[in-house]
């Protein structure tokens, strides 16, 4: 059974805030000397968040748990221009734990004035996503290949750049806003007038495997796609009783990848009343609703209605969750 999400052009804001802290060259060639008055201990970047209960965020409720994580690489550059990038975070995991909030290894990080600063950040970690997904970050662009959307995580990405740090001048905060790049769908049964048994209820054609590509100012793109056929039981489920007027949800929550043409993709169910032996064998085109693709950051909630007249199909379109998530780096 799957994990979910729920919104549409939805951004979970996560506020990594640097406020007052300072960057050090920890991972850097240069000798870096922190030059704020706010060094120290108390300067160290932490974070505060609520409670996860879900692998798919929906809110600041769902990140503030043992063990969440998200991955953050950042750089600087003198403000003139003058000198080459140096890198500081370089997919840095940020980790929650209780008793001690949001922490990462390596040695604390300091600002310097007179450099400006971009941070880019991607949830989950990719210590998280594991080792067969492989995850880069390159002058702002993310490639993460070999992501499957049915391990359940849910994929978000974020920036915040151009950081002018001035002599003498608290440094502002870094205001990260994540966004989604999966998609959210939930497939539920309503039984009228008799009780059912679904004895097999499946989706198929969908595409659940890929490698993403996004850049802040180009958008995101997946490609080398891969989609299940009806011999997968990637989505499938069987044997579920629904008592007459109750509607049962068939998945749980669901994340897939985006899809932008919906030709090949359907449910295929079958199901009998109480009192019958024989099952009733229906296939449902997905394209043929007023849902015409699933997009980045929406959800798409199916209800398939069975009665002894007809089997109905509906799709409701929804925005995901806009509650924002906020981390503090502190």
């Amino acid at each position: 059974m799957m994990r979910y999400m729920n919104r549409r052009k939805n951004t979970l804001g996560i506020l990594p805030l640097l406020a007052t802290v300072l960057l050090s060259a920890a991972s850097c060639t240069e000798s870096v000397v922190q030059d704020m008055e706010t060094a120290g201990d108390s300067g160290a970047i932490r974070f505060s968040l609520p409670t996860l209960t879900r692998s798919a965020i929906g809110s600041a409720d769902d990140l503030n748990t043992d063990g969440q994580s998200f991955s953050v690489w950042g750089s600087y550059r003198h403000t003139s221009g003058t000198d080459n990038d140096v890198q500081i975070f370089d997919n840095t995991t940020v980790t929650y734990g209780s008793g001690t909030g949001w922490t990462y290894g390596g040695g604390l990080l300091y600002w310097q004035s007179g450099n400006t600063y971009d941070f880019y950040a991607l949830y989950p970690s990719t210590g998280t996503l594991g080792d067969a997904v492989s995850v880069a970050c390159t002058d702002g662009t993310f490639t993460v290949k070999n992501f499957v959307a049915t391990k359940g995580h849910d994929l978000m990405t974020a920036e915040r750049t151009n950081i002018v740090i001035e002599a003498d001048k608290a440094p502002e905060s870094v205001s990260f806003k994540f966004s989604h790049r999966l998609t959210r769908l939930a497939f539920t049964i309503r039984a009228v007038g008799r009780g059912v048994t679904v004895t097999s209820f499946k989706v198929n054609g969908v595409t659940y495997k890929g490698d993403l590509t996004w850049n802040a100012s180009g958008g995101s793109s997946w490609s080398n796609t891969a989609k299940t056929n009806d011999s997968d039981a990637l989505l499938a489920a069987k044997d579920i009783s629904i008592t007459a007027g109750e509607t049962r949800n068939m998945l749980g929550d669901v994340l897939l990848l985006p899809h932008t043409d919906l030709t090949g993709t359907e449910i295929a169910v079958s199901y009998r009343f109480e009192g019958e032996t024989a099952d009733r064998n229906s296939t449902v085109n997905l394209s043929g609703g007023n849902a015409k693709q699933w997009d980045a950051g929406s959800q798409y909630a199916y209800t398939l209605t069975v009665s002894a007249a007809s089997l109905a199909i509906n799709v409701k379109v929804l925005d995901w969750d806009e509650q924002d998530t906020s981390v503090s780096w502190q």
